[in-house]
């Protein structure tokens, strides 16, 4: 019989099950994973960067992020618009564009003042259309009553606006049921009267407010930025401005250290008011002509530049800067769509797709929802 073999010399049963061992505790490749030959990225790097970015836009100051986003924005579009459609930047179209947002940006500050105190307003179109109204019919009556119908556009703004604060404010009513109730009767008493026709003149002595200017820049324009200038003032340095603040941040505590929240929402809606009034004085400048329902466009269009420019729905958050570049950004792509060879249906549709999507993104990213 031939003998068993033996171990060779220096071969240990011991550091054989040892080898054994630790090769089972080693980890075997696993496809996809990162090896010298076949280097992947960690499942989490990209959610690791991204939330690293998101945490850096966060730790910004907050007048960097109200500011930088539709600065940004508008930057960005002002570099695409160049490439798309080098027609925008026509000193005559540039005109055209700066007269539209003379009156944009007036309304968007009124809205403004009434979104900061925790409401909305609804009814600035419909202002808008009455002081056109007003200026035509006393044309018609009297040519030289011109003034006289400028000071009676600025009372009705303020008189719709004091009624939607004390019913929002007394009553209770919600600010979208109470501004699109006063809407409601306001168009309603326009379209009695004008029976839903364009009808009557602008008088031609206020047509340079909106056509005349200093080089391609219109009066229109200088009224709306020395306004917004001082609105921006009194909001950031102001008394008033810190009122509007806190009742909009909480208005029991407000109520409590003897702020007249009452009192300050009324205040809010009677400019958000004359603020319309002003814009409708503008844009009949501007127009030349009335139309009943003209202004009904500028209700969301206000409300949509208000907040891509950084202003809360919640309200006591936002700046009056940052709306009127989030005008200018809203602007720029409702002129580019014009311009356009789109049929004014299909523009209808992209105008409201792009202001849905801006106002969404711009909500999300200055949240840091993405994160």
């Amino acid at each position: 019989m031939k003998p068993l073999d033996r171990p060779e010399p220096g071969f240990h049963l011991s550091a054989f099950a040892a080898s054994q061992n630790r090769d089972d505790r080693e980890p075997r490749p696993v496809s996809g994973s990162s090896s010298p030959g076949n280097p992947v990225r960690a499942p989490g790097a990209v959610r690791l960067a991204h939330e690293s970015v998101v945490s850096t836009w966060l730790r910004l100051p907050p007048t960097v992020r109200g500011y930088g986003l539709p600065i940004g924005a508008s930057l960005l579009v002002a570099a695409v618009v160049a490439v798309v459609e080098p027609g925008f930047y026509r000193p005559a179209n540039l005109h055209v564009v700066m007269q539209q947002y003379a009156v944009l940006g007036l309304v968007t500050l009124g809205q403004v003042l009434v979104l900061l105190v925790s409401g909305i307003d609804l009814s600035v179109g419909a202002v808008m259309n009455a002081a056109l109204i007003t200026i035509a019919l006393m044309n018609h009556y009297n040519e030289n009553l011109l003034l006289l119908s400028l000071v009676l556009c600025i009372l009705i703004g303020a008189g719709v606006g004091v009624t939607n604060g004390l019913l929002v404010s007394l009553r209770n009513v919600p600010p979208f049921a109470a501004t699109l109730g006063m809407t409601a009767c306001v168009q309603g008493a326009i379209l009695v009267y004008t029976k839903g026709i364009p009808a009557g003149n602008i008088p031609t002595a206020l047509r340079p407010i909106a056509l005349d200017g200093i080089g391609i820049v219109p009066f229109s324009l200088l009224i709306c930025l020395a306004i917004g200038l001082m609105v921006i003032v009194f909001l950031s340095r102001g008394s008033y401005g810190r009122t509007i603040y806190a009742v909009g941040r909480s208005p029991e505590v407000a109520r409590r250290v003897g702020i007249s929240t009452t009192a300050v929402r009324v205040s809010a809606y009677m400019l958000c008011g004359v603020f319309a009034a002003l814009a409708g004085i503008i844009l009949s400048a501007y127009v030349g002509y009335v139309d009943p329902a003209i202004g009904g466009t500028y209700n969301l269009q206000s409300i949509a530049a208000a907040v891509v420019g950084g202003v809360s729905f919640i309200g006591g958050e936002g700046k009056p800067a940052g709306a009127l570049i989030g005008a200018l950004f809203l602007l720029t792509v409702l002129n580019v769509t014009t311009l356009s060879s789109l049929n004014p249906f299909t523009q209808l549709i992209v105008q409201g797709v792009v202001m849905l999507v801006a106002v969404s993104l711009f909500h999300l990213i200055k949240r840091g929802s993405f994160a």
